[in-house]
């Protein structure tokens, strides 16, 4: 039998798990869960070539604080190499080697938990983006999956790895 979680930022993000909310996004492929290994969630978001993009998501303080991102290799169970990145569509201003790779593989979204801690003007710029203590992860789950729509994933070989 499962130990009780005492956590409340840990029971909440169960609860939107179980959502009909998030389960319709994964009823319509857009996204799974992996694991929960708390405070970290492990998710796939499908690109636009039908491909899955790891995400690893550092959740403590759900939802106040928004989910920390970062491009996750599923199988190794590390982070995803620069080189396996997401390419094509509006990809490249999300998963960017310019300023990602410095934050901690951060996506630079307004949703993000980094991006939002180096652009604290987000939240007011970019409200209808923004995380706020209102959000669920399915909200973040369907920002990552709007900038995906028409990438594609490098498959390891392409990538060198």
């Amino acid at each position: 039998m499962p130990e009780p979680v005492n956590d409340p930022c840990q029971v909440r993000l169960e609860r939107h798990l179980r959502s009909s909310e998030f389960e319709s996004g994964v009823a319509a492929g857009l996204w799974r869960l992996v694991s929960l290994d708390w405070p970290y969630l492990i998710v796939t978001i499908t690109a636009g070539d039908g491909n899955e993009l790891g995400m690893r998501l550092h959740i403590d303080g759900y939802p106040s604080k928004a989910p920390a991102g970062q491009p996750w290799d599923i199988v190794q169970d590390m982070p995803l190499p620069v080189s396996r990145w997401p390419t094509g569509g509006t990809a490249f201003q999300i998963f960017r080697s310019d300023w990602s790779v410095q934050n901690g593989n951060a996506p630079y979204m307004a949703c993000d938990r980094v991006g939002l801690g180096t652009h604290p003007d987000w939240a007011t710029q970019h409200p209808h983006r923004a995380w706020n203590p209102g959000r669920t992860i399915t909200f973040y789950l369907r920002e990552i999956h709007h900038e995906l729509r028409a990438a594609r994933l490098p498959a390891p070989t392409e990538a060198g790895a």
